[in-house]
């Protein structure tokens, strides 16, 4: 099997993963759209201040999977059972910390955090 060329997506990937796995947490797929995205509802403070959170808002969770699902096939990221949920969570294998923390050794700036405007719905006009 030839070797996957990484992304600056799949390192942000990795990093979202790894930031988690590093709080004890462990996200599914969904999860870790919802850090790249923005999508801050309901989430914990600490998750917010994740270095990757929402800079990938164009992003749809359907194009993440796939990210996600090659860094898995390629033992960057592996599956744990959380018999509780009884469901699959992400954490980051041996081989992805190595490739992160080369990643970020030669990262020259931080990641560009983008913001969503919010624009109103119902607005008033005075005439």
């Amino acid at each position: 099997m030839k070797e996957l060329k990484l992304s600056i997506t799949h390192y942000k990937v990795i990093h979202t993963v790894y930031s988690l796995n590093l709080l004890s947490l462990y996200p599914n797929q969904e999860g870790v759209h919802k850090i790249l995205s923005g999508n801050d509802q309901n989430e914990m403070e600490e998750v917010r201040k994740i270095p990757t959170f929402g800079t990938l808002i164009s992003y749809s969770s359907k194009k993440i999977c796939h990210y996600v699902l090659s860094l898995i096939r390629y033992g960057f990221l592996k599956n744990v059972f959380d018999p509780k949920s009884e469901d699959l969570y992400l954490e980051v294998s041996e081989k992805g910390k190595d490739f992160l923390k080369a990643f970020l050794i030669n990262k020259k700036s931080p990641y560009h955090r983008t913001f969503k405007a919010i624009k109103p719905s119902i607005v008033k006009i005075e005439k």
